[in-house]
């Protein structure tokens, strides 16, 4: 795992810890202010993550117990028979035998299978802590959709007030006769749209409000308190002059390469290692056993045996072995064996040609998914620094939209504009300030995702752009 990787899973590791004990806390004292605040109640209060990364570093540590595969193995043997005889006493033999057999060399199997089951535990941890960083980025949006929502709430709820008390005085008027009854309608029309349009906002903010209550863990009886705001005009900073930078860091941190590369790098040391056919595996066995017919035994015999392993040429799979046994007065037996394995040629050729093909596979993969990735965070930064340019768009028309209105308001009081007209144009501000809340939400979004994607803590990726 790389460093960034490392410094995100050494953050979050006290977090993840107190899994246990955030179960024990008190959901109707809950209250979050920020997205951080968010992500790190919704690790603490679910015991899944927790045990998921323990069962991931679990089986990493299993994978680099592998390395026993290089020591020798040892075996012992205990037998004790007994041949009954008639008219004469029963002869007993009692063995106890003692062996070790040590791997000299193989040309690298052993250790490319060792590095095979290392990969395969990398692959499940890089796994891990994609999905795992797909969830802080739902629990992320899901605060920020929150805030939107909240904030489009609070800014109809303004605008049906101040609609209302227009209202109020058009209904006075046209019951002294004052205005036009149509006009009236047609403003009572609008402003019902209005409070319809309100309405179903709230009813949208407690549909998110539950499933963000699910992304935390908690009940949904339970009670939330969510405060925090969206950023402000400060709280701009603009990516895309730090793409190369930034490349570097999302590339460096990123699962999907990271198994790719993982992929491709064993994919070439098999590839390497068919290529070594001609080198045999050598091993070399050795083991003294002592028989009697009571104890303590006291005839010793002794074997050494050493074996070339051909495996690797798969058309024709060669084992040559030699060995003798000798005891205190010299060798008593000698062994030599051979054998043979054959395979049709052309089967033999085919599978090297489909491990050629699936390096070069592996390896366009690789390219490819570089590729796609560098494209996709290019969108990402551009569509992020777009949301923050049509906010600050957004807010000079807000500022220019609150001018106009202080000037209709005075022709509304002489009676030089109708109310319905004034209405559109609270409706047409008002809007304006959801699209400016929408646009800092998508944006806020975007940057937590990227701070996400590179390992840094939230609101340092910034800080970290600024310094290089």
């Amino acid at each position: 795992m790389d460093k960034s990787g490392q410094g995100m899973f050494l953050v979050m590791m006290p977090v993840l810890m107190l899994g246990a004990a955030g179960a024990g806390i008190r959901a109707q004292e809950l209250s979050i202010g920020s997205a951080g605040e968010a992500v790190e109640f919704a690790i603490r209060n679910s015991q899944t993550w927790a045990l998921r990364r323990q069962n991931a570093l679990l089986n990493m540590g299993t994978a680099k117990m592998g390395i026993q595969d290089f020591l020798p193995s040892l075996s012992f043997s205990l037998s004790e028979s007994a041949n009954p005889a008639i008219l004469s006493g029963d002869s007993r033999i009692r063995s106890l035998s003692l062996s070790v057999t040590q791997q000299i060399f193989d040309g690298g199997k052993t250790k490319l299978a060792w590095e095979a089951g290392r990969l395969s535990a990398l692959y499940a941890l890089e796994e891990f802590e994609g999905e795992y960083r797909n969830f802080l980025s739902t629990v992320i949006a899901l605060y920020c959709q929150y805030l939107l929502l909240r904030d489009t709430a609070g800014i109809r709820e303004d605008l049906l007030v101040q609609a209302g008390e227009q209202l109020t005085i058009l209904g006075r008027e046209t019951e002294l006769g004052l205005g036009l009854e149509t006009d009236y309608l047609d403003y009572k029309n609008s402003y019902l749209e209005l409070e319809q349009e309100r309405d179903q906002g709230l009813r949208e903010l407690a549909a998110l409000e539950r499933g963000f209550k699910a992304a935390l863990n908690l009940d949904t009886g339970a009670a939330l308190v969510i405060g925090g705001g969206l950023p402000g005009t400060e709280d701009y900073f603009f990516y895309e002059p730090f793409f190369d930078y930034l490349w570097t860091l999302v590339r460096d941190s990123s699962t999907a390469i990271k198994q790719l590369v993982y992929q491709t790098e064993y994919g070439r040391k098999q590839h390497d290692y068919a290529r070594r056919w001609f080198l045999p595996s050598i091993g070399l066995e050795g083991s003294v056993s002592f028989s009697g017919d009571s104890y303590p035994l006291t005839e010793p015999n002794y074997s050494l045996r050493l074996r070339f392993d051909f495996s690797g040429l798969d058309f024709l799979s060669t084992g040559v072995s030699s060995g003798s046994g000798f005891d205190r007065q010299g060798p008593r037996q000698l062994s030599n064996g051979l054998s043979l394995d054959f395979q049709p040629l052309p089967a033999y050729s085919m599978s090297r040609k489909q491990a050629e093909l699936n390096l070069a596979e592996s390896t366009l993969r690789l390219r490819q998914a570089e590729q796609e990735l560098r494209e996709s965070l290019y969108e990402v930064i551009i569509s992020h620094d777009n949301k923050l340019r049509s906010a600050y768009n957004t807010e000079q028309r807000i500022a220019l939209m609150e001018k106009r209105l202080s000037f209709s308001r005075l022709q509304l009081e002489r009676g030089e504009k109708k109310r319905i007209d004034y209405l559109a144009e609270l409706n047409s501000l008002a809007q304006a300030r959801i699209s400016l809340a929408d646009y800092r939400t998508q944006a806020a979004a975007l940057e937590r995702n990227l701070e996400i994607q590179t390992g840094f803590p939230f609101g340092g990726l910034a800080d970290a752009c600024r310094d290089h």
